[in-house]
């Protein structure tokens, strides 16, 4: 099975929001174990980095999820802001300024998540997380010329 990579970096990302509902925003090592288990038999290539990448995001997601889930039709929420953030990284291609972020908010609040100042802090953490997760492929590649190079 081909390795998945960049361009499945939005199958990532709802996978990851995915999770965090079925799990009702808590799990243990176990569930974190066989989440990246599924994820490497569908075929995506999760290198160390990319595991703790993913665990941050997913880490900022259960925050989220926690503080937005009284939220009515909170999956369809947390879906939404997933799909925004996506959109959102792809756009800028992971860089932004204070305008750029206040945009993403305003993108966000549409979706209907009421955003505290702790939701709102919750929801840089996701983003945050993602951009990594968007960042990486590229940062190996590079990565990998610069030794080919020495």
């Amino acid at each position: 099975m081909s390795k998945k990579s960049f361009d499945s970096f939005e199958e990532l990302i709802e996978r990851a929001s995915k999770f965090v509902e079925s799990q009702g925003g808590k799990w243990d090592h176990m569930a974190w174990l066989e989440f990246l288990s599924d994820m490497q038999k569908q075929g995506f290539n999760l290198s160390h980095d990319m595991q703790s990448y993913l665990g941050s995001m997913l880490e900022s997601m259960k925050k989220l999820y926690g503080t937005v889930m009284s939220t009515k039709g909170f999956e369809n929420v947390l879906l939404d802001i997933s799909e925004n953030t996506i959109s959102f990284i792809k756009k800028t291609k992971g860089t932004w300024d204070h305008i750029g972020w206040e945009a993403f908010i305003k993108d966000v609040q549409k979706t209907g998540v009421s955003l505290t100042e702790e939701t709102t802090t919750y929801l840089g953490g996701v983003l945050e997380a993602a951009k990594e997760l968007y960042m990486f492929p590229m940062k190996s590649t590079t990565e990998k010329k610069g030794k080919g190079k020495e």
